[in-house]
């Protein structure tokens, strides 16, 4: 989400490396990202440019239509409500026997240029197997830096327990693909305010 959402982050159940407490880890190449980890919080940072104007980059950040797109990694997106500068958006993920639902309540602030985005519950099919997120919080700003844009997403989990056990490479690869699905989207020649020709998604109101 970046859920938006970088949900898969808070999703994948291969989530299950003990990172030392306050490690950087960076890309190796492509997108600017970085992930940090203590305890049982870890932050993950992603810087990003652009040419789009600051209204075209927010209305595409913060549209169900555009974000189950590029966040299509993170698994089937349905839109739960939408009401202005609001919306909640909901994920299933399943990864083999592992399924989980998460849920994310999204504000837009155009004159701040910011979308904030809260995790609002999160129900998991692997028991004890890997940690829960306990929260979420990220956020995107959007500068517009006159010869571009630049978009900064920022999130911040929580989890039940440290990140822990097995595979860091699976971690930073589904951070690595959010970080390149996100750039690469928002570089389409097609994208235009409100053109609404996003695919991608189901809308259920009150569904959960």
């Amino acid at each position: 989400m970046p859920f938006g959402p970088l949900v898969r982050r808070l999703l994948t159940p291969a989530i299950a490396t003990m990172m030392a407490a306050g490690a950087v880890l960076s890309a190796d190449s492509g997108p600017a990202w970085t992930l940090e980890q203590s305890g049982r919080v870890y932050t993950y940072t992603l810087t990003l440019s652009s040419r789009l104007a600051p209204a075209v980059l927010l209305d595409v950040l913060f549209d169900p239509r555009h974000v189950a797109v590029f966040s299509k990694s993170a698994g089937r997106l349905v839109v739960l409500s939408e009401e202005g500068s609001v919306n909640e958006v909901r994920f299933d993920t399943r990864r083999l026997i592992f399924k989980c639902v998460t849920t994310f309540r999204r504000t837009l602030d155009r004159e701040a240029g910011t979308i904030e985005i809260e995790m609002t519950g999160f129900k998991a099919g692997w028991g004890t197997l890997a940690p829960h997120a306990q929260s979420s919080r990220a956020r995107y700003t959007v500068t517009d830096l006159g010869t571009h844009r630049e978009i900064v997403y920022r999130q911040d989990v929580e989890t039940n327990k440290p990140v822990s056990g097995y595979s860091l490479r699976v971690l930073r690869k589904s951070m690595g693909e959010f970080a390149h699905d996100l750039d690469q989207y928002l570089q389409r020649p097609d994208l235009v305010r409100e053109s609404g020709k996003a695919p991608g998604i189901a809308k259920q109101r009150g569904d959960r």
